[in-house]
């Protein structure tokens, strides 16, 4: 059996031993199907032999090994996931995200490594497997791996991959880890295949024209996509602890008299621009079910903006704060704080203040909500808020295949916030 060592330059798998293409599909040996199966190593294969390669792969793996009754691994797919990114350490990055989630969604991950700033070269593709741990029965079920790396010009010509290399008749996600060009002819062409889109807005560069882009596809051509965010899963607690508050029906009313709102993030440390597109999509989501309009635009300085909205003929003011706490966590939010006045209504005397808090405690899987009702003593509570890792995330957006009418709407208003 022939081996060589890859150079990540040229070929974007960083130090990986590749099994030689025809070796395996010709001898299926067990010592072969254990290079890319029980190592998780890659194998380079032609772009014509990527289907024959696998199907070799998944033929010799399903052999009896010496002393064995049945095959020690089954194949499994109950998706395909089509992931952008851009050079080796990203390639790397989702290369480990996709081994994670094997156990809870089985796929076949089409990745597509663009270098557009290499000189031009062939399109070159790569299988491999990942695995789980052995069942009760004692086999593993794996799913696989198909990267496809494109040098210069040939990065445009990837998308012409994908549409032969997906399973029929199982959904496609397209996940871009990084901000992806809306124009650009990859994201273009790729999104017509898709039945979900996710994105991270932490990586958005300017996150409201982005969300103004990303809604106006939503809402136009892509009706039958799905679009979601790994922001969006990000403030689920936040809009879980938010609804529980009101869950009160002595606060409800509260929520039509809310007068200011604001919302500490972490900013990055150093000049870098700031990306506060979670709270942004909070605002979002509080405006799409309250009524609010957006009134001026965003207006920026430094780390820190003012957004004002119109609550019913009313202002309101959001202020975004920025603060360097948690380095861990760039753009997350950390406060929110809630104020609200039942003047406007010329009670006179029964007018009436609330002011509603949660804020997460530093490097602690656990926020502190705090109400205030006029004079009263607060009522203080602790709530738990999990560290949530990026395999966490994409589970929770690869659970759901149909729309989210609630992020859209947040969608679209925040993309509303700059204009």
């Amino acid at each position: 059996m022939s081996e060589k060592v890859v150079d990540s330059s040229k070929n974007g798998v960083s130090k990986e031993t590749l099994v030689n293409s025809a070796t395996l599909a010709e001898t299926g040996t067990v010592d072969e199907v254990a290079m890319v199966i029980e190592q998780g190593e890659a194998k380079e294969v032609t772009l014509n032999n990527i289907e024959k390669g696998l199907t070799a792969l998944w033929q010799a793996a399903a052999k009896p090994r010496a002393g064995e009754a049945e095959p020690p691994v089954n194949r499994a797919c109950v998706l395909n996931l089509v992931i952008c990114v851009n050079g080796d350490e990203q390639l790397s990055e989702v290369t480990q995200l996709i081994a994670s989630i094997t156990y809870s969604y089985p796929c076949r991950a089409i990745v597509l490594v663009r270098k557009p700033d290499e000189p031009t070269s062939p399109i070159s593709a790569f299988i491999s497997a990942h695995c789980q741990l052995p069942t009760s029965s004692g086999k593993r079920v794996c799913c696989e791996q198909i990267t496809v790396v494109g040098n210069g010009e040939s990065a445009n010509g990837l998308w012409s991959l994908v549409l032969p290399l997906v399973v029929p008749d199982l959904p496609v996600m397209l996940w871009w880890p990084v901000e992806p060009a809306l124009d650009g002819p990859l994201f273009s062409r790729l999104i017509k295949t898709a039945d979900r889109l996710i994105v991270d807005s932490r990586t958005f560069g300017r996150p409201s024209q982005t969300f103004a882009h990303l809604a106006q596809l939503a809402q136009g051509d892509y009706k039958d996509t799905s679009f979601s965010d790994l922001g969006w899963s990000r403030l689920t607690p936040w809009r879980n602890t938010l609804a529980q508050i009101f869950d009160n029906p002595s606060l409800r009313p509260f929520l039509a008299h809310i007068s200011r709102l604001e919302i500490d993030y972490e900013a990055p440390q150093d000049n870098a621009q700031p990306n506060f597109s979670e709270a942004l999509l909070l605002v979002g989501w509080l405006a799409s079910q309250l009524g609010w309009q957006p009134a001026f635009s965003l207006r920026k300085k430094g780390s820190s903006a003012t957004l004002i909205l119109n609550q019913n003929g009313v202002p309101l003011t959001v202020d975004f704060n920025g603060h360097n706490d948690r380095t861990d966590e760039i753009g997350g939010i950390t406060r929110i704080q809630i104020e609200a006045d039942t003047s406007d209504l010329d009670n006179g005397d029964n007018s009436r203040t609330a002011t509603f808090s949660i804020e997460q405690e530093n490097n602690s899987e656990r926020a502190t909500t705090k109400v205030v009702v006029d004079n009263n003593p607060p009522v203080v509570n602790s709530v738990l808020f999990p560290k949530r890792d990026m395999i966490d995330l994409l589970c929770e957006d690869l659970n759901v295949v149909r729309r989210d009418q609630l992020f859209e709407k947040a969608l679209a208003l925040a993309g509303h916030f700059s204009q």
